[in-house]
Order: structure tokens, then sequence, then C-alpha cells
């Protein structure tokens, strides 16, 4: 296999979908918060949360100085001392969910990407991987044969 580049990132308590390509700057071009892609998550939180709790990230928060982007956040359900939500966001900064849980007072105990953009995890197994058919690529980029991705030479 070529080398691999990871579009975006997981860190080692999250688990989930993620992208790779050999294409550095496609890459690049997909991860960046300006293409508007949403990444969304479900997560496991220990603690009391409410949808009118979540329904406030919506409008943004600033956190310990940094400032992060609207995100949309769904109460699944709860059990006890745990909930699932699923969280929608388009920014994708470094430990972007666990920050905004625990400015909720939430703890983080799984977190699991389901989808960037148009690609979803679906009911692929734990380890499988999937090509992604070229022909995908290009239409869901917008890019015909005669475009080029930025960053993209020529081939004459």
């Amino acid at each position: 296999m070529p080398r691999a580049i990871s579009v975006g990132r997981l860190d080692i308590n999250s688990e989930g979908l993620l992208l790779l390509t050999n294409d550095g700057a496609l890459a690049r071009q997909l991860e960046l918060p300006s293409q508007g892609w949403v990444r969304r998550y479900r997560v496991r939180v220990f603690g009391t949360v409410t949808q009118a709790a979540l329904d406030t990230l919506a409008k943004g928060v600033t956190i310990g100085g940094v400032r992060y982007e609207p995100a949309t956040a769904e109460l699944e359900r709860t059990k006890g001392a745990n909930a699932w939500a699923t969280i929608s966001l388009k920014e994708g900064k470094n430990r972007e969910v666990k920050r905004l849980m625990e400015h909720l007072g939430l703890k983080v105990s799984r977190l699991i990407r389901v989808s960037f953009g148009p690609f979803h995890l679906g009911h692929l197994p734990e380890g499988a991987v999937d090509e992604i058919p070229g022909k995908v690529w290009r239409e869901q980029l917008g890019i015909t044969k005669k475009t080029k991705r930025p960053g993209q030479r020529d081939k004459n």
C-alpha cells in the first residue's frame, strides 16, 4: 500500500470512520473547516445531561480562551448516569467533542466518528477497510475531468 495520509484524526481514545488517501493536497482540502463538511460523532457521556444543555452548543462557546464554533447535539437516550448523544460540527479542533462535553460538566466515556461529510461508517465491521471509488470522490468534491483540485498540477 502506498503512503497513506489520514483526513482529520482520531485520538487514541476515539474510534470510527477514518478516511485515508495518498494525496496530501486532497487530505488538506477535505479537512479545512471552510469546506463546510460536517463531522458527526456518537458520544457516550457520564453525568446528568439534558437536551436544553446540549442546545447551548448551537451558539458556539469559548473554553479556556479557545473559541469553538456552533455544534448541534441531539440527546439519543439516557440510562442511569450514562447518556448517548450525536454531535455534529464543522471545525474538528483537537479533542473538540471532549472539551465541549466537559464544558457541560460531562465526562466522555466513548467517542465514535460515524461520518465525515458525505462518507458514513455504516455497518463496516471494526478494523475493516473499504475503498471509495475515484468517481465517488470526484462527484462529492465537484471535480470534473476539466477542473483541477487546488494544488493539483497539470499533467503536461
